[in-house]
Parts: C-alpha cells; sequence; structure tokens
C-alpha cells in the first residue's frame, strides 16, 4: 500500500491544472459572508409515510447514483434553480418542500453495531450485523456480504464500486471489493469517522480526535484540507459539494455545522449553523442544495436550508424525533427504496425512512450490481 501524507495544492483548484477535487460551480454566490444561525423549531408533528417506489440510482433523472460532479444535471443545477441566491428562484419540488416534523417509519432492526450504512443503488443497503456487513432489500431478505469485525463509523461506495468503511480502533479506513473482499486502503489516522467519496474516486473525510478534515487520495496518500480548534473541533459528517466547490462537516459536541471552500484557500472554515444543545453526527445534501444532519445526542433529524453560496437560510428545521439512537443519514437508492425519503440508522440496528419528498444530490454508487 502507498502512504504519504501532503499539504493540500491550493494552487491546484485556482488554475487551469487538472485536479482530483475540481467540480462545476454554481454560479456566482450571494454576497456578504454567511452568518451562523442557532436554535430550532420545534412544530406539531405530521405524518408522512415512506413510500416504496421501485427506484433507481438516488437522484436518478438528475444524472444517477453514478455521478457526483456537476455538470450531469445533478447537484449543480438542483442548487443553483433550489436555492435561489443570487437571482435563481427555487422552483418545482424545491419550491414546494413541506416542513417538519414527519413521523418516521421503521424499514428495519436486523442491523447491530452499525453506526453508518450504505446504498449500492442496486436495491441493497449494506451496513454491520455482529462481525460482518450484511446486505439487506426492501423485501427484508439479509445475505453476508463481507466480514468485518469491530468498530465501524463511515461507510460509502466509491464509483469503481468499492465499498470504503472507517475503522477508528485501528486508525484506517479500509476498502472492500464488490466481492467482499477487504483490503488496505489508508492506515495512520487517528480516528477516522465520516466519509464522503467524490465522483473521481477521492474520499473526504473527517478525523475526529486529530480535528482534521482531509481528503484521502486514490493512490492513498492523504491530502489535510483543514485542521485545529474551534473552526475544526471533534468533526464527525462530512459531506462534498461539487456544485459548490465546498465541503460541509459538522463539529459535533459543538453542534456546529461549517463550510470549507475550496476555491478560497486563504478562509478558514466558516460557521454555517448551530444546532443549540445538540451532539450533531452525520450530514446528507440533497438536491436542492439543503443540508440534513442527524443529532446523536436527541435523536433527532433536522433540515438547514441554504443559499447559492452555502450560507443558511435561517435556523434548522426539526424535521424528526427518533425512537433509538441515530447516527447517520442517507437519501433513498435502488429498487424498492425512495429517492424522496431520507433513510436515519445508528449503532442500536434500526434504520427508518423519512419521506422529505425531495431526492437526494447524486452520490457515488456501483456501475452495477455485485
Amino acid at each position: 500500500m502507498k502512504r504519504g501524507y501532503r499539504l493540500l495544492g491550493w494552487a491546484l483548484l485556482l488554475s487551469g491544472a487538472p485536479s482530483a477535487c475540481s467540480g462545476g460551480d454554481v454560479g456566482p454566490a450571494s454576497a456578504g459572508r454567511p452568518s451562523a444561525t442557532s436554535g430550532a423549531g420545534e412544530g406539531g408533528a405530521a405524518a408522512a409515510g415512506a413510500g416504496e417506489g421501485g427506484a433507481a440510482a438516488a437522484g436518478a433523472g438528475e444524472g444517477g447514483g453514478a455521478a457526483a460532479g456537476a455538470g450531469e444535471g445533478g447537484a449543480a443545477a438542483g442548487s443553483a434553480a433550489g436555492t435561489g441566491g443570487a437571482g435563481a428562484a427555487p422552483s418545482g419540488e424545491c419550491a414546494a418542500l413541506a416542513p417538519g416534523p414527519f413521523e418516521p417509519a421503521l424499514v428495519t432492526d436486523v442491523f447491530s453495531g452499525s453506526e453508518d450504512f450504505a446504498f449500492d443503488g442496486h436495491g441493497y443497503i449494506v451496513a454491520k450485523q455482529g462481525p460482518n456487513l450484511v446486505r439487506f432489500d426492501a423485501t427484508g431478505q439479509t445475505s453476508n456480504f463481507a466480514s468485518l469485525p469491530g468498530t465501524v463509523l463511515g461507510l460509502r461506495y466509491r464509483p469503481d464500486g468499492t465499498l470504503v468503511a472507517a475503522l477508528p480502533a485501528r486508525g484506517a479506513v479500509v476498502q472492500i471489493s464488490r466481492t467482499g473482499i477487504v483490503g488496505a486502503y489508508v492506515e495512520g489516522l487517528t480516528d477516522p469517522e465520516g466519509l464522503a467519496p467524490d465522483a473521481q474516486g477521492n474520499v473526504w473525510a473527517t478525523d475526529l480526535a486529530g480535528d482534521r478534515v482531509i481528503r484521502l487520495n486514490p493512490d492513498a496518500t492523504v491530502d489535510e484540507i483543514a485542521s485545529g480548534a474551534p473552526e475544526v473541533s471533534g468533526p464527525n459528517g462530512i459531506v462534498f459539494d461539487p456544485a459548490r466547490r465546498a465541503v460541509f462537516y459538522t463539529n459535533s459536541s459543538a453542534g456546529e455545522i461549517r463550510r470549507i471552500d475550496l476555491a478560497d484557500p486563504g478562509e478558514r472554515p466558516s460557521l454555517v449553523a448551530t444546532v443549540a444543545s445538540s451532539v450533531l453526527d452525520g450530514l446528507v445534501l440533497d438536491k436542492c442544495g439543503h443540508l440534513y444532519t442527524v443529532d446523536n445526542g436527541n435523536r433527532k433529524l433536522y433540515r438547514v436550508r441554504l443559499d447559492r453560496g452555502g450560507a443558511a437560510l435561517g435556523e434548522a428545521e426539526l424535521l424528526a424525533r427518533f425512537p433509538t439512537g441515530v447516527a447517520n443519514a442517507q437519501f433513498g437508492s435502488g429498487p424498492g427504496f425512495d429517492t424522496r425519503t431520507i433513510y436515519v440508522g445508528g449503532a442500536a440496528g434500526s434504520i427508518y425512512a423519512v419521506a422529505v419528498g425531495v431526492a437526494g444530490a447524486p452520490v457515488p454508487a456501483p456501475p452495477d450490481a455485485p
């Protein structure tokens, strides 16, 4: 395995040279710097079941699950058209987002010890069950996929079909082939947590105890993107947004969502929102460019609406409360799972569906079923 550490070559992002983290822009950002918000309203509950449509990959019709880059009609178009910002008004489903809270529906409780889970885009959820990774389909059937003992936190697919898993006890991120073979990827990390692969095969990640946001490259080298408290303090969930050329992450115990603007390397990470008295974990992006985050400490799901530049449009909205612990979320992908529903799960083993009425931003998924 090839290992290495280097400071990210920010100049590549600003020059015409090809870069692994290049992505399309959504256009001019909103004027001014984003301001932080705090608190979250908790209105009355409204029931909303989880539809079980036979959908294809996440963001189907917007570029599909295999495409995460801009210019494919997915995140770039959704962010530009859906979030308003500089001269663009929300349209379609982005203009008709229903406010929460919603009633979550239990999908399954067959998992155990799986803080994170992943959709393969072909009809399966992959997550931990004891010492193994198992695949679960919408009919309730499970099958063993790979042996992976120990604590597994981040779990996501890369576009080549390999699954990456964060193993904090080993300070490592491993990769699992489409046939279930576990292999080395990156070692020597402090406490890897959240993972967010992009369309080029890079994996954006948080190193919680190391107070770092990093990028794991396909050749297993590591780029440090940002580090050091208070801006990077116990980072956990992470999302790469190619449309805005930004990385969003949560500072868990501070209850913060922060943003790193990749096209502005001289700036420290900006505070986007604060959810009071929360312990924020997982983070996910919808096709409109809005963020959803899981409050691990209080078993809640929030939405933070963003403008085109990535600034919060008001306070975080409470979307759902859960009866068991939750940590991460993903939009549905693949036959039997609704693309307009967020699936939320955690180490307790249960996964819930929250129908939010909008699809997720495209994320990598295997090009074909394993």
